[in-house]
């Protein structure tokens, strides 16, 4: 597990762990603390799964929501709520992704760059020439196919054929959706991101990442959908390369550590999450938020003084545009740590 001081860990729990292998049906389309659990675990088990993709096609492009959709379905449908013994208020679980990789050839993007990241007028006319209609979705005509080599490891755009351009990029398995039961009695969507994480659509979400969030509910409730074979910052065209994932993670439980936000390790970085909802918050509050949090982060579990860590954010600090008018994360290269147990 990625180090990370983040108070007691249920070590009894871990040294007893289990492995299941779970293919839900059903889906959810909301991060709630009132829907039945598809699955019960001890914190240390681990979870093997499948995603499908945000129009509910799974691995074998079987598609598992009627198009165009029909109330109440919208949004990306989830694999959850998995239900962690002993979870509650107060606490925090940690998600270790060991696992997220491609399991089928193709995925699909928008194909226009969000209109709020422009200059007024730089998309015009974008939309004048769709692709094919249906090719993807019913009444749709603004989907590209992307074509996914496993075995390579790359992504290439089947664009028309009176394109001329023609390129190929690597994946990075991602995960769009990813968190616990919202507080209190709201019910979320999977539309947008807040402190339980939700539609955070952030890139760094990948194979090899803990993602830690605060608990709101007896048994935390957690969720996870959306994949992505590579998206770049921001989200600018409203998606990633939308397709199913094999997942494999495995859960941790902290007893009495309260977080305020997401947080996010991995081999290089601390990472605090301002997650909001995206294209329709303010970036700055976002930033406010994640700066605060590492500060806090900084000071608490790595016992840094307010002065130490004012100083190391002012000269390492590094930043991403998770989503665009949404998420912002605040990065602290791990190098330039003291031990946390100082």
């Amino acid at each position: 597990m990625v180090r990370l001081t983040l108070g007691i860990i249920v070590a009894a729990a871990v040294a007893a762990a289990a492995t299941h292998e779970i293919y839900p049906e059903k889906h959810s389309r909301v991060f709630s603390g009132y829907k039945e659990p598809v699955l019960r675990i001890e914190p240390g088990d681990t979870v093997i799964t499948r995603t499908w993709d945000s129009g509910g096609a799974d691995w074998k492009a079987v598609k598992h929501i009627e198009h165009p959709y029909k109330y109440p379905e919208s949004g990306n449908p989830l694999m959850g709520p998995f239900y962690i013994e002993g979870a509650d208020y107060g606490d925090t679980i940690g998600v270790r992704l060991d696992k997220v990789r491609l399991n089928r050839n193709y995925g699909y993007t928008s194909y226009r760059y969000s209109l709020g990241a422009l200059n007024p007028g730089a998309a015009e006319g974008i939309y004048k020439n769709y692709y094919k209609p249906d090719v993807l979705r019913p009444q749709r005509a603004d989907l590209i196919p992307w074509d996914l080599d496993l075995e390579r490891g790359i992504a290439k755009p089947r664009l028309l054929e009176s394109s001329g351009m023609k390129f190929e990029i690597p994946v990075k398995p991602m995960l769009g959706c990813i968190g616990v039961a919202a507080p209190g009695e709201k019910v979320e969507t999977s539309g947008p991101a807040g402190s339980w994480g939700g539609n955070m659509d952030y890139n760094d979400v990948t194979e090899g990442a803990t993602v830690y969030f605060p608990v709101y509910h007896k048994g935390a409730l957690f969720y996870l959908g959306d994949g992505h074979a590579v998206q770049g910052d921001g989200e600018g065209l409203g998606t990633g390369i939308e397709t199913s994932l094999d997942v494999q993670f495995t859960i941790f439980l902290y007893k009495g550590k309260r977080m305020s936000i997401p947080r996010l390790v991995n081999s290089e970085y601390l990472i605090s999450i301002g997650s909001q909802p995206e294209f329709s918050s303010s970036m700055d509050h976002a930033l406010r938020m994640a700066n605060s949090d590492m500060i806090e982060w900084l000071t608490s579990e790595y016992k840094l003084t307010a002065p130490e860590a004012h100083l190391l954010m002012g000269a390492v600090v590094q930043h991403k545009i998770a989503t665009y008018f949404g998420t912002v994360v605040t990065m602290i290269p791990r190098r330039y740590l003291p031990d946390p147990k100082r």
